[in-house]
């Protein structure tokens, strides 16, 4: 149960802060797997040091300093609405932070939290799902198998997965047969059976239940399999047939290109496409770039020209591989920037920057 301080600190986040405030509630109540909150006395001092995503840093109560190669910034909570969260610099570099009130602060993994939004997206494009299937597309994404995939191979595997209801004392796979299929069970109960090394009879391994997936180890070794799981109570089954499991394993779905690779692709034509929130496409954002936050993309597809070649990109792929899926799925000749704008080594532009060139531009024109 979450506790009624950090039930403020969550508000407080989706309130006023980008991107906590385009967050379902179901993604929200995830929010405390990706961040971090600290608690600071006025006078205390930190040091914190990103990862390699540039890690964000609210000011969620509170007001504090931050010195970081010999400049200081003042931040507050989000009373002052100028406030924006600070940049960390990437590990091995630090950041010194100093409380000058009582201070609650959330260091986000920005690539962790890239994810969530991507993911928000996934459930958001399944929006005609009812409540139970929602439900079924949340247990393949936190399997094992599929739970450090990409968030596309997630809902591809979702797609293709059908139902299977099993009775109280059925054997849904056994000892010696052909692997033919990866299970999760949806609702009910089960026990796992092997024989041991020294064992003359099968003996019980362990309970499943709700969420718990089995069968991958012949699929993946092609060898038979090694257990027997029997249901103990009336079972509902997600299952994957091993062609596809297969298919989606081995196969990667969305194409990805090296940032050498798409500077030249530019170069020859392509578009590149921006689709992280407006925020911070305006902080920074490679030159010529199309803004089209990821959460709009489906609304206005239609301003994107069939006829053309489209790079995706979001602060760490996340994002855009799940909008390449899309643009792929509705025949665009399109592909991934591998690792986003967080590893492209070329030149980024805020639009402050490209604003104030072309003021110097005009007035060096009137001179």
């Amino acid at each position: 149960m979450m506790s009624v301080k950090l039930e403020r600190v969550l508000d407080n986040l989706s309130s006023n802060y980008m991107p906590f405030t385009l967050l379902s509630r179901e993604r929200l109540s995830e929010v405390v797997n990706v961040v971090r909150f600290l608690e600071l006395r006025a006078g205390e001092i930190l040091q914190l040091r990103g990862g390699k995503a540039n890690d964000y840093l609210y000011v969620v109560e509170g007001r504090l300093e931050v010195v970081q190669c010999g400049s200081v910034r003042s931040f507050t909570g989000p009373e002052d609405t100028q406030s924006k969260p600070f940049v960390l610099p990437n590990s091995p570099a630090t950041a010194t932070i100093i409380a000058r009130q009582d201070s609650i602060i959330c260091h986000a993994d920005r690539e962790l939290l890239d994810n969530l939004i991507a993911w928000d997206e996934v459930v958001h494009l399944s929006e005609d799902l009812d409540g139970d299937l929602h439900q079924r597309l949340e247990l393949v994404r936190n399997s094992l198998v599929f739970r450090r995939l990409p968030l596309e191979v997630v809902e591809t595997a979702f797609k293709n997965m059908t139902i299977q209801n099993v009775k109280a004392g059925e054997d849904i796979i056994r000892m010696g047969d052909e692997g033919n299929a990866y299970y999760i069970i949806s609702s009910g109960t089960a026990e796992t059976y092997q024989i041991g090394l020294y064992d003359d009879e099968p003996t019980k391994i362990a309970d499943l239940g709700e969420g718990d997936a089995f069968g991958c180890e012949a699929l993946i070794s092609g060898n038979r399999r090694n257990e027997t799981v029997c249901a103990t109570s009336d079972c509902t089954l997600l299952v994957l047939d091993r062609e596809v499991f297969d298919d989606i394993i081995r196969t990667p779905l969305i194409k990805t290109v090296h940032p050498n690779v798409a500077r030249t692709m530019v170069e020859t034509g392509y578009r590149l496409l921006d689709v992280r929130y407006a925020e911070e496409f305006d902080d920074h954002h490679i030159p010529g770039a199309i803004l089209m936050p990821l959460y709009e993309l489906r609304n206005r597809m239609d301003e994107l020209d069939p006829k053309e070649r489209y790079i995706v990109y979001c602060h760490a792929g996340g994002r855009a591989a799940v909008a390449t899926l899309i643009l792929a799925q509705n025949q665009f000749d399109v592909v991934s920037l591998e690792g986003g704008i967080r590893d492209w080594p070329f030149d980024t532009a805020s639009v402050e920057s490209e604003v104030g060139g072309r003021d110097e531009l005009k007035v060096a024109n009137a001179n």
